[in-house]
């Protein structure tokens, strides 16, 4: 049974946005468990009971499930959450370990950690015998494109580049 096509009355309010949420999704229909039967099982008190049905139905509904620490509580951790989840749905947590290590290393180093950067430059003119305006203007016109690996370069090398992307724009 698919989730998306049919949703029922224990997952309707589940929309996943990871692959291991909607494995846990369709094993809590599997199981016919409501979020209080879950909550309840594992060791929310009463009184917390729709806070910690929130906190479910957020790790569920996560790209994450909730392990960037989007929503906490004092009782569970994330890593915790999930673990006392897996165990009253009765999944295996080891087979998933791996791909909760990876989720966690795409939050720490993120799929994009290095800033990308637009290298130009700004190529700048002695005008002496010119007008200062034609100088201006052609000043804000040349800007020059760099390579994203300039700033490793030594100076002769850097300058190279410089006079080969002038004669470039040039052309």
């Amino acid at each position: 049974m698919s989730h998306s096509t049919n949703p029922s009355k224990y997952t309707c309010r589940y929309h996943p946005r990871h692959p291991l949420a909607q494995y846990a999704i369709i094993q809590i229909e599997t199981l016919e468990l409501r979020a209080q039967n879950i909550i309840k099982a594992m060791g929310y008190p009463l009184k917390h009971t729709i806070p910690a049905c929130e906190r479910l139905r957020h790790v569920l509904c996560h790209r994450y499930l909730g392990l960037d620490g989007s929503y906490m509580d004092k009782y569970f951790t994330a890593d915790e959450f999930l673990a006392k989840l897996f165990m009253v749905l009765e999944l295996p947590y080891e087979p998933f370990a791996e791909d909760i290590a990876q989720i966690k290393y795409e939050l720490a180093h993120g799929p994009n950690s290095l800033p990308k950067y637009h290298l130009q430059a700004e190529v700048g003119f002695d005008c002496v015998n010119t007008s200062r305006v034609s100088c201006d203007a052609a000043s804000r016109l040349a800007q020059l494109q760099l390579p994203s690996a300039f700033v490793t370069l030594d100076k002769t090398e850097r300058q190279t580049i410089i006079q080969e992307r002038i004669c470039e724009y040039y052309q």
